[in-house]
C-alpha cells in the first residue's frame, strides 16, 4: 500500500491532485485544515491537507485464488470501502457464492458452522433455487466505489466548512472588541502607554475604566500588575493571573478606617458633612440605630441643620422610634451646652445641613461651630452616584472642615464604583463606611478593602 499526503488551497483541488498522481482506485485516509506562515513569514495562510492511500499490490491469478473463502484480516481502510473488491480475490466474493463453492466442492447441501462469522458484504436478494436443479449464479455485486469517492468528497468539504465557522466566529469576537475599545477611546481618550500592554491587561484596563475608574489611574494599575508578574518569572501576563494581582493592589491600595471607637466612661463627638442630598441624617440614624440597638450604648443627637425644617422632623422621628434624646443647637453656645449635658452619653451624633460646596459663608459658619470640638471625628459623606470630576470638586472644597474619614453611601444607586477608587486615591482619606440602601440600620456596612475590590474588579461569576 502506498500511502501519501498532499497540500492544496481547497478540498476541490487536493482531491484532483489525488486523482491526478495516484488514479481513480485511490481513497482517502484523512484530511485537515491547518494554517502556515504566508512568504517571508508575513501573514498566515489557510490550506487543506489530505492523506490518501492506494493498494499497489499485484492481483494473484486464479490458479493460486482458493477455492474456499479466506478469513479476511483488517486493514487501515475507510469506513466506506468496497467490501465487495479483495485484491486477494480473482472476483467479487459474497456469502452466496461461498456457500455455492461449498456446495459444488462437497456434491450436496452444505451447513455453515455457526463460529464463522463473514465480514459484511453487499446486500444481494437470496435466489431461490429451481427444483431438482443447480443454484443459478449470482447477480453482479453493485460497485459503491464511486459513492464512497463522492461521499468522502462530502465530508472533506463539511469539514472545511466547520474550520471556516471557527475561523469566522473567532474574527467576530475580535470585531467586537475592537469595537468596544474604539467606543472607549472616542468617549475618554487612550494614552499612548496603554497601547502597549498585552491582551489581558488591555482587558482589565478596558473593565476598569468602564466602571468609571480614572484612565491614568486604571493604566497605573495595569503597568504596575504587568511589571510584578514579569519580575516573577512569568514569560507572559495570564489574564487570570492578571486579576487576581491587581485586586490584591486595589485592596492594598485603599485606606479603610475602623469603625467609630466608644471608649467606657468617655464621650465619643462624631459629626457628619456633606453637600446636600447624599444621605448624612439616614446615616446618622443608622449608627445610632446600631449603638444603641446592637452595642446597648447610650446615644444622643444633635444637629446644626436649621435650614431644613424636613431634615429636623426626620431626625426627630427617628429619635423618638429609638428613645434617645435630639437637641438643636442654632448657636455656638447652644452647642457648648447640648454637649455638657450629654456628658454621660457614650456617643453624640451630629447632623449638619446640607449646602452647596460653593457656598463660602456657609461653609465658614459651619468650621466656626467645629472648631469648639477639638476631640471631634469628621465624616465626609459622599455619594456614589455623583459625577467623577465632581467628586473632587466637593472634596476639595469641604476641605477646611478638616474631614478625616470618607463615607459613600447609595450604593444601591449606581452600577459603577471607579469613582470611590479615583475620590480616594485623590483627597488620600480613609473609607469608614459604606451605604447600600434605606433600611435602618442594616443597609450601612463596614469598609473592607475586600468589599471595595469587589466592586471595583469584582471576581468572573462561575457558571454552575
Amino acid at each position: 500500500m502506498r500511502v501519501k499526503t498532499f497540500e492544496a488551497a481547497s478540498m476541490q483541488e487536493a482531491l484532483a491532485v489525488v486523482k491526478r498522481e495516484m488514479g481513480e482506485e485511490a481513497f482517502i485516509l484523512s484530511t485537515r485544515t491547518r494554517n502556515r506562515k504566508g512568504p517571508m513569514g508575513m501573514g498566515d495562510e489557510t490550506i487543506i491537507e489530505v492523506t490518501a492511500a492506494i493498494d499497489d499490490a499485484p492481483a494473484p491469478s486464479p490458479a493460486q485464488a482458493s477455492p474456499l473463502p479466506v478469513k479476511e484480516t483488517y486493514s487501515l481502510r475507510p469506513p466506506l470501502a468496497d467490501a465487495g473488491r479483495r485484491t486477494s480475490d480473482p472476483e467479487p466474493r459474497s456469502p452466496l457464492r461461498a456457500l455455492q463453492n461449498r456446495a459444488a466442492s462437497s456434491q450436496g447441501a452444505a451447513v455453515l458452522p455457526h463460529s464463522i462469522i463473514q465480514p459484511p458484504a453487499p446486500i444481494v436478494a437470496p435466489l431461490s433455487p429451481a427444483p431438482n436443479g443447480p443454484i443459478s449464479a449470482p447477480a453482479p455485486p453493485v460497485d459503491l466505489q464511486p459513492l464512497r469517492r463522492e461521499l468522502l468528497e462530502i465530508k472533506g468539504a463539511v469539514e472545511a466548512l466547520k474550520d471556516q465557522e471557527i475561523r469566522n466566529n473567532s474574527i467576530l469576537r475580535e470585531l467586537d472588541h475592537l469595537k468596544v475599545l474604539l467606543s472607549r477611546i472616542q468617549k475618554q481618550g487612550m494614552p499612548s502607554s496603554q497601547l502597549h500592554l498585552p491582551p489581558s491587561l488591555l482587558d482589565l484596563y478596558g473593565e476598569l475604566t468602564t466602571n468609571d475608574v480614572d484612565p491614568m489611574i486604571a493604566l497605573r494599575l495595569c503597568e504596575y500588575t504587568q511589571r510584578a508578574l514579569l519580575d516573577q518569572g512569568s514569560d507572559e501576563v495570564d489574564p487570570e493571573k492578571a486579576r487576581l494581582f491587581m485586586r490584591r493592589v486595589i485592596a492594598d491600595f485603599i485606606p479603610v478606617a475602623p469603625p467609630i471607637q466608644i471608649e467606657p466612661g468617655r464621650t465619643k463627638v462624631t459629626a457628619l458633612v456633606g453637600p446636600t442630598g447624599v444621605g448624612k441624617t439616614t446615616t446618622i440614624a443608622k449608627l445610632a440605630a446600631y449603638a444603641k440597638l446592637e452595642l446597648k450604648q447610650k446615644v444622643a443627637l444633635l444637629t446644626l441643620d436649621t435650614f431644613r425644617l424636613a431634615a429636623v422632623d426626620q431626625l426627630q422621628q427617628y429619635a423618638q422610634i429609638l428613645q434617645v434624646p435630639l437637641h438643636v443647637a442654632l448657636t455656638v453656645e447652644d452647642l457648648r451646652s447640648a454637649l455638657r449635658f450629654y456628658q454621660d452619653r457614650t456617643l453624640v451624633l451630629i447632623d449638619t445641613p446640607g449646602h452647596s460646596p460653593k457656598d463660602a459663608e456657609v461653609l465658614g459658619q459651619l468650621s466656626r461651630f467645629l472648631d469648639e470640638l477639638p476631640e471631634v471625628e469628621t465624616h465626609l459623606v459622599l455619594s456614589a452616584t455623583t459625577k467623577p470630576r465632581d467628586l473632587a470638586d466637593i472634596a476639595q472644597r469641604f476641605e477646611p472642615l478638616k474631614p478625616g474619614r470618607l463615607i459613600f453611601t447609595k450604593l444601591d444607586e449606581t452600577s459603577t464604583y471607579g469613582p470611590i477608587l479615583s475620590t480616594l486615591v485623590r483627597i488620600k482619606r480613609p473609607l469608614s463606611y459604606l451605604g447600600v440602601g434605606q433600611e435602618v440600620p442594616q443597609d450601612l456596612e463596614l469598609a473592607t478593602s475586600r468589599r471595595v475590590s469587589d466592586l471595583i474588579l469584582p471576581l468572573p461569576q462561575v457558571a454552575v
